[in-house]
């Protein structure tokens, strides 16, 4: 008898240990959302999904990665999910019920200019600075998949397009940039540039910002509805303002 209580006792130790998962989650950086693999501060979100899957016992491992190789990567269950994602970026992910930013998107322009946003009419006047494989709404959409180069600059390549867009907008090689208002200001900031800069309008539609899981996975629908109840915890325990507090972020609710 004595065995077998030692035996349950080691079973219960271990069990825990048994369904740890490893959870990937990719993204470009998009700080201060999304940041710098390994830095002290890795972006409000990564710290989130660290904190809510810990208390389940998952590993959480955030990867940078250009944004339309990570949608495509997490749609064949390559990755788990991607990380500040809008339900237009990929329709048919798995996402929590909580989302974790409220967004719209902005334009950006040096402070010589005196262009600003006055509907999508307005940006036939500028050459705009845009990123391959972002949806920048209904509003936006169909401008810029059908204006070609000779109006929109799609920036292609690594995982550090804004910064690639901020530097041609100071080189007069753009005109204007569109980005939600604190990746933009971060960026420019980190860049040292942000005072050559102003806001020069924004889309009136506000958009959820998630992370989202890869609908080729059968565990997507665990991690969704774990992120969401751990979001709520978060946020009645006061932990998740606290976060936030750390990268000049308030709750959205």
């Amino acid at each position: 008898m004595r065995h077998i209580l030692i035996l349950i006792c080691l079973f219960f130790v271990v069990m825990p240990r048994a369904y740890a998962e490893h959870i990937l989650i990719a993204a470009d950086r998009w700080c201060p959302f999304n940041c710098e693999v390994g830095a002290e501060l890795p972006g409000f979100m990564v710290e989130v999904a660290q904190r809510v899957f810990s208390d389940h016992g998952h590993d959480v491992e955030y990867i940078e990665m250009n944004w339309s190789r990570a949608i495509q990567e997490t749609r064949k269950g390559n990755i788990n999910a991607i990380m500040g994602g809008f339900k237009s970026d990929a329709p048919h992910f798995i996402y929590p019920q909580e989302e974790l930013a409220v967004l719209a998107n902005s334009f950006f322009v040096r402070k010589d200019s005196d262009w600003t946003y006055e509907g999508v009419e307005s940006l036939k006047n500028v050459q705009l600075g845009a990123i391959l494989g972002y949806d920048y709404g209904d509003e936006l959409r169909s401008y810029i998949q059908e204006s070609g180069a000779e109006r929109v600059t799609m920036l292609n390549g690594n995982y550090h397009l804004l910064s690639q867009g901020i530097k041609l907008l100071d080189r007069h090689r753009i005109d204007a940039m569109i980005e939600t208002d604190p990746v933009f200001w971060y960026t420019a900031n980190q860049l040292g540039v942000a005072d050559q800069f102003k806001f020069a309008g924004t889309v009136v539609q506000r958009e959820k910002a998630y992370i989202a899981f890869s609908p080729a996975l059968k565990s997507s629908t665990v991690y969704a509805d774990l992120l969401s109840d751990g979001i709520k915890k978060l946020r009645a325990s006061g932990e998740l303002s606290t976060i936030l507090a750390k990268y000049g972020l308030k709750d959205w609710k």
